[in-house]
């Protein structure tokens, strides 16, 4: 019995997959993005942390 044949399919990947240490809980985060604290300083967050704390990501600034 013949195999149906199927395209090359690439797996997905996003294109930023990373794991970062996260300033407010101080611990590694796959969901930590950069935001800036009150001084001005790039720190990342992760998304509970931004959540919590009420950050912006650098990227979503305006």
């Amino acid at each position: 019995m013949q195999q149906p044949t199927q395209p090359d399919r690439q797996p997905t990947i996003p294109a930023a997959v990373g794991v970062h240490w996260c300033a407010w809980h101080e611990a590694y985060s796959n969901t930590a993005s950069p935001v800036r604290d009150t001084s001005g300083a790039v720190l990342h967050a992760c998304y509970s942390c931004r959540q919590a704390y009420d950050l912006v990501p650098v990227a979503e600034r305006s």
